[in-house]
């Protein structure tokens, strides 16, 4: 059985970031897992498509999901309201699995208090949250600290991807 990652889904989450780690892991033989505050429910991105989660964190976070994959857009700062969503986020981090997180993913990582002593990036927007939260931001395509990959937008997810694939190939 394949390795399952963990994508993290809620409203406005930003299509592309969603779509590009969602495949890319599927190609590489993995099995990502939709996950998401209530489930089974269908989310609507930032740019209209949409995607069914049939996954909540409570139902996953028992399997101890090798990874979590969080897109941007708005809907890290809706899942970081979910207590489930940061437990599971929490809960992969501190059992060794890796996290990944691109663009405004960052509010959501905050919430989860595991940036204290870690190097990130983010959406600029972030970076006075983040550092707050006692992380060093830096303005770069990729970040990796320990195991937590950042990414700053879009157009970082081929640099994101490869770490991602990195941190699976560990």
């Amino acid at each position: 059985m394949a390795e399952r990652i963990a994508v993290l889904v809620e409203n406005d989450f930003h299509d592309i970031e969603f779509w590009y780690p969602f495949y890319r892991l599927q190609e590489a033989g993995y099995e990502p897992i939709i996950v998401a505050p209530a489930a089974p429910k269908v989310y609507r991105g930032k740019y209209g498509t949409t995607v069914e989660a049939p996954y909540d964190a409570g139902s996953v976070a028992a399997q101890s999901p090798a990874g979590v994959v969080i897109p941007g857009g708005w809907a890290p700062d809706r899942l970081r309201m979910s207590a489930e969503i940061v437990g599971l986020v929490r809960g992969t981090y501190e059992s060794g699995g890796f996290v990944a997180g691109i663009c405004h993913a960052g509010s959501l990582l905050v919430s989860c208090g595991i940036l204290a002593g870690k190097r990130v990036t983010s959406y600029p927007s972030l970076r006075d949250d983040m550092i707050l939260a006692g992380a060093e931001w830096v303005d770069a395509e990729v970040v990796v600290s320990d195991r937590i990959i950042t990414s700053r937008r879009s157009s970082d997810l081929p640099a994101f991807m490869a770490e991602v694939m990195k941190a699976l190939a560990t």
